[in-house]
Formats: C-alpha cells, structure tokens, sequence
C-alpha cells in the first residue's frame, strides 16, 4: 500500500529531476523513516519502476536520459563499494586465517538495499 502511496505520490509532484525531493522531505511527507524509503526505492526499482534520483533525492523520471544519470550514479557507488572492499580483504590478510568466532555474516545485521 505505502509503494501505491509513493508512486502515487512522485507521479504527482515529482515528474523529471526539476522536481526532485529530498529524502528527509519525502519521509516528512509520506510518514516513512529513512529505512522504510530507502527499501522501498530499492523494491520498486527491482520492479521496473523508473525511480531516478541521486544524492538530493529522488524524483519520478521523465525520460531514459534521467534513468541514464541515475544508473551511473549507482554504478559509481558499486566501485565505491568495490574498492572499500578490496582494500578490507587486504587488510584482513594481516590477521592470518579466520577463525569460527561467528564474523562471517556481516556483523551489521542489516541487509543491502539502495
């Protein structure tokens, strides 16, 4: 139901990146916490749904050169991601081999959303 309400919501006020909104003011609006937007974003683009956006926030698309701007923006957060992990398994090589001490599910307890 929230997804309809969103959808419903950008398709209304928020067509093309001229009318992005910030996520703290989509939350605000839409009664949501940062989570709860982050992971909806994330279902409805699993979806097909052109949800566009970046760093300000997000916006309904009006054309593929707004989706195009937003695939890029999150492939340059996957190298992002990328290197951070690279650079972590280097580290790790310094302690020698792992132990069973329980480390290998994240430690966050979150799940990857975006």
């Amino acid at each position: 139901m929230k997804e309809e309400m969103f959808l419903a919501y950008l398709k209304a006020n928020c067509v093309g990146r001229k009318n992005i909104q910030t996520r703290a003011q989509l939350q605000r609006k839409l009664g949501l916490s940062k989570d709860q937007l982050t992971n909806m974003v994330h279902r409805m683009r699993c979806k097909g749904l052109p949800i566009a956006g970046g760093p300000l926030g997000y916006f309904y698309a009006q054309n593929a050169g707004e989706l195009h701007a937003t695939i890029r923006w999150l492939e340059k957060m996957v190298q992002t991601l990328l290197k951070s992990i690279n650079g972590l398994v280097k580290a790790m090589e310094s302690y020698g081999p792992m132990d069973d001490g329980g480390g290998s599910g994240g430690g966050f307890g979150g799940e990857a959303s975006g």
